[in-house]
């Protein structure tokens, strides 16, 4: 007895790559196919969302929405409503995906236990041990909500400053973008013609320099690429070492006007998170020490933990600023010494970081003030020379034409 011939559609699975396997129906094949397809989409999905969780992750919170954090943080506790819970409803009202994720695990490790303040350091890339400690004291002493709001005015603070220097630093870097575009587009396209007119013999010097640069763009831009990385991979390595960090913290503070501005800032909240500090309760080493981290100047940052060691010895702060008045100005050392005197070092130094603020947006105006006629006096040279490139060609033509 013969057996009924299989259907045309009988294949063997060995076209597909398996051989074990017999497909009688070309409906199932279509099926295997999709699910294969499937895979690779999910694949892809896979990829896709694993690169948006890690740029998630690595992308810095801005103050502002710090700021925003803590402002609604304090509404949330002074209406009487747990922490936990509190962070849970901050969930839903926070825009940002990197403060989401934060949040979510600061309120799980909140509810198996953890204080605030231990679920803050939990997140280190986000709150600085200053913050953290601050909200430590307060639920320490059980001042949490009024802690809370010294903590958001201080963020306030530093939020005016960072927003007022960005609108300094605005301008010029967008007019220097665009004077770069704009040199590179005479040297790529203007300059090249200019070589055809005029050739390449007896050319005056500005002429010369514009043709070799434009030459080095446009048949070694690749070389001139790898020589800007490489100069930036060892700037950055030289940073990051510590005798560059010095170098570096050395080089800024030299710099006129500058090296001012920055001092002013690390003074400002160096003092300020000191003071602030001292009066939710944490002692004075610890809070030298704290401060220390918070100041991002490697030779501050040495001198405030320098001090918090000798003040376990016995020796004043005011004493050990008074060695460096480049760094630690008469004014501060004497105010420091009146409070270590009088036992309110906190109140003074809190004087001393409103002076400082003041400062700080004195010298934010004269630096804006600055930058026009600086980058208008750039400009005018770049405009110049580029005028003299052209036309001393044209006028040395002139000049043997008529000759």
């Amino acid at each position: 007895m013969k057996l009924p011939s299989l259907p045309t559609a009988l294949q063997s699975s060995s076209q597909n790559g398996d051989e074990d396997e017999i497909i009688l129906d070309l409906k199932h094949e279509e099926v295997i196919s999709k699910k294969k397809d499937a895979k690779g989409f999910e694949l892809n999905i896979d990829i896709f969302n694993e690169l948006n969780t890690w740029l998630i992750m690595n992308s810095p919170v801005p103050l502002g929405e710090k700021l925003i954090f803590f402002e609604l943080l304090v509404s949330v506790l002074h209406a009487g409503i747990p922490v936990a819970e509190a962070l849970r409803l901050l969930r839903k009202q926070t825009k940002n995906e990197r403060m989401k994720i934060a949040i979510t695990e600061m309120s799980e490790y909140i509810e198996t236990g953890m204080s605030l303040a231990e679920s803050m350091r939990a997140q280190d890339e986000l709150f600085d041990e200053a913050t953290c400690s601050i909200v430590e004291a307060g639920e320490t002493s059980g001042r949490l909500n009024e802690v809370m709001k010294e903590l958001v005015q201080q963020y306030e603070r530093m939020d005016k400053i960072q927003k007022k220097v960005k609108a300094v630093m605005t301008y010029p870097v967008v007019v220097i973008v665009i004077m770069i575009l704009a040199a590179v587009a005479v040297l790529l396209f203007v300059i090249p013609q200019l070589m055809v007119i005029f050739g390449e013999d007896d050319l005056p010097l500005p002429t010369q320099i514009m043709i070799t640069a434009s030459e080095i763009l446009q048949h070694n831009w690749h070389i001139l690429l790898v020589v800007l990385i490489a100069i930036a991979g060892i700037f950055s390595y030289w940073k990051n070492t510590e005798i560059g960090k010095v170098q570096w913290s050395n080089v800024v503070l030299g710099i006129p006007v500058i090296g001012d501005f920055v001092k002013k800032s690390v003074l400002s909240k160096a003092m300020r998170i000191f003071s602030f500090l001292i009066a939710s309760g944490v002692p004075i080493i610890d809070a030298l020490r704290i401060s220390s981290r918070i100041t991002g100047n490697v030779i501050y940052e040495k001198k405030l933990l320098l001090a918090a060691d000798d003040l376990t010895r016995g020796i004043e702060i005011s004493e050990n600023f008074a060695d460096d008045e480049r760094i630690f100005p008469s004014m501060l050392v004497s105010m420091i010494a009146i409070g270590e005197k009088t036992a309110s070092l906190g109140s003074v130094l809190e004087k001393v970081a409103d002076f400082y603020d003041e400062e700080l947006e004195r010298s934010v105006g004269m630096i804006s003030k600055m930058m026009e006629p600086i980058i208008m006096l750039v400009m005018a040279i770049g405009v110049v020379f580029l005028i003299m490139a052209i036309y001393l060609p044209i006028l040395q033509m002139n000049d043997k034409i008529v000759g």
